[in-house]
């Protein structure tokens, strides 16, 4: 069944080897570590932007998901490969909005988007997204349109 979800060509892209133990009995990723390599690879991206976590804690920013959608439209498999695709949607005040896709030969088998909040590092509160942050993510690109049905 062909799925409506986009990949823009130019997004972020990080290859994924599926781990023996990410996989139940029937070689089939459990579906719980979907959202761990959403996560690697948004770290993944802002390293690729120049916003690493070195960088983001000199700011004394850091990152907390408060909101995933997750939609499966077939299964990763061990033994297998993937790329995780990045794309970011939307900065607001205090949250960055995020696609991602993990794509097996050209497939999309699964969607999702996360909503980041930067929060201080110190007091582990809700802060605006720093202007530094912005910049880097404006420098890698144009955002996207958010995905269909959504």
């Amino acid at each position: 069944m062909p799925v409506d979800v986009h990949v823009p060509d130019d997004a972020f892209r990080m290859p994924l080897t599926v781990r023996y133990y990410e996989a139940d009995q029937q070689k089939v990723v459990f579906h719980g570590w979907y959202l761990n390599y959403f996560d690697e690879a948004f770290m993944a991206y802002l390293d690729s932007i120049g916003y690493g976590y070195d960088r983001a804690h000199a700011d004394g920013v850091d990152f907390m998901v408060v909101h995933s959608e997750i939609d499966w439209h077939a299964s990763l498999r061990w033994p297998g490969a993937a790329q995780i695709a990045v794309s970011p949607v939307h900065i607001g005040t205090t949250s960055m909005t995020v696609d991602f896709a993990a794509v097996r030969d050209g497939e999309v088998v699964c969607s999702a988007r996360n909503i980041y909040v930067t929060i201080d590092l110190a007091e582990q509160t809700r802060i605006s997204v720093p202007g530094t942050l912005r910049e880097a993510v404006g420098s890698a690109g144009p955002f996207r349109r958010p995905r269909a049905g959504r």
